[in-house]
Parts: C-alpha cells; sequence; structure tokens
C-alpha cells in the first residue's frame, strides 16, 4: 500500500505521520512503515523528533531544506513513490492541490485526509477521487479538544484527533490507534486482528 496523506496546511500532518509511526510500528513490531516527504517545506521526517528535542534547531534545518516546487523536484519525489518496494508507505504531500502533488499521486494506491474541519476535507477528497486513489481515512484535527473520538471503523475510517502539536509526541491519541489498527487491517487482514 502507498497511502497519500495531504490536507490543508499546519493541520497536523506532519505530528500524524510521526504518531501513526510510532503506533503501527508497536501494534506491527515486524513491519516497517516508509514515510515520504514530498513536499517543498523542508519538513522531512526528522522534523518531528528533531523538533521534540530542540525546537530551533529543528526550525533552522527546516528553513534551510526548504526548496520551491518544480516539475523536475515532483518527477523525483513521484519517482521515489513509484520505486519504493516497502509493503506500507506514507506519502506526506504537504498542504497544496496541484499539478505537482497530482504527478506524485501517480504511483500511490490509497488516501488519508486529514483537515481542520469538515468543509476543507472535500476539495482534498475530490483531489484524491480524482486522481484515482480511494480514500480510507478522512480525520478532523481538532486543536482544542479534550479527547479523540472514533467515528467510524470502516472505509472511510473517521475520527476527530486532538492537539497534534508539534514536540508533544508521547501523550496517547486513541484516534491514532484506532487509525493504525485501520490500516493493517487494510494492509493484512489477520496482522490487526
Amino acid at each position: 500500500m502507498k497511502i497519500a496523506l495531504g490536507g490543508p496546511p499546519h493541520s497536523g500532518k506532519s505530528v500524524l505521520r510521526e504518531r501513526l509511526k510510532t503506533q503501527l510500528r508497536v501494534l506491527a513490531p515486524g513491519l516497517y512503515p516508509y514515510f515520504l516527504s514530498t513536499n517543498p517545506d523542508g519538513e522531512g521526517a526528522w522534523f518531528q523528533q528533531t523538533y521534540e528535542h530542540d525546537p530551533c534547531l529543528a526550525t533552522t534545518l527546516k528553513r534551510e531544506a526548504k526548496h520551491p516546487w518544480s516539475p523536475e523536484r515532483a518527477r523525483l519525489y513521484a519517482n521515489w513513490v513509484a520505486e519504493c518496494p516497502q509493503p506500507l508507505t506514507f506519502i506526506d504531500l504537504g498542504g497544496k492541490i496541484d499539478a505537482y502533488n497530482r504527478d506524485i499521486c501517480s504511483a500511490a494506491t490509497h488516501a488519508i485526509v486529514l483537515a481542520p474541519c469538515e468543509q476543507d476535507l472535500a476539495p482534498w477528497r475530490e483531489f484524491f477521487v480524482s486522481c484515482g486513489l480511494p480514500v480510507i481515512a478522512e480525520l478532523i484535527s481538532d486543536y482544542h479538544a479534550a479527547s479523540d473520538i472514533v467515528e467510524s471503523v470502516t472505509t472511510p475510517f473517521r475520527a476527530r484527533i486532538h492537539r497534534l502539536e508539534r514536540g508533544d509526541l508521547a501523550s496517547p491519541r486513541a484516534g491514532v490507534t484506532a487509525l493504525a489498527h485501520f490500516v493493517l487491517q487494510q494492509l493484512v487482514p489477520s496482522v490487526a486482528d
């Protein structure tokens, strides 16, 4: 499975990505979930853990790694997705719906949308459908909520995830754990049971 992760800027995608990776490793220790950062914002897979230990360093490195979009860079990222041999790969698209992300999605198989409110899900859902990707999960990032709410564990999985905050990766999130179970069940139904 190659799952594109998209949604508006500042929705908590990179925090979700790190939390999901941790939960997948706990639930399926022999599985290595691979995460590709395919966006120009400079925030690679290293960012969340670095931010947790040294926010200033992480911010400086992100600023230095930031680069403009170009057709060549989008093709490079699309090739990464197409050539990735891992059984479970996540593609962090960043926060823009554009032709570059459409190219990157060409080798993906599924999609997850994260947005701060219900109406912000629709453009991403439509984008992924137009790319031929089934949306397997729709998540609301509710920063001010006190807890997670899992609304549906069938496709599409639906949940409200609270307080996806940089530097706060240790506190549990029931919605992320449920999402990890759901993803594993899609990958190999016997793994999640």
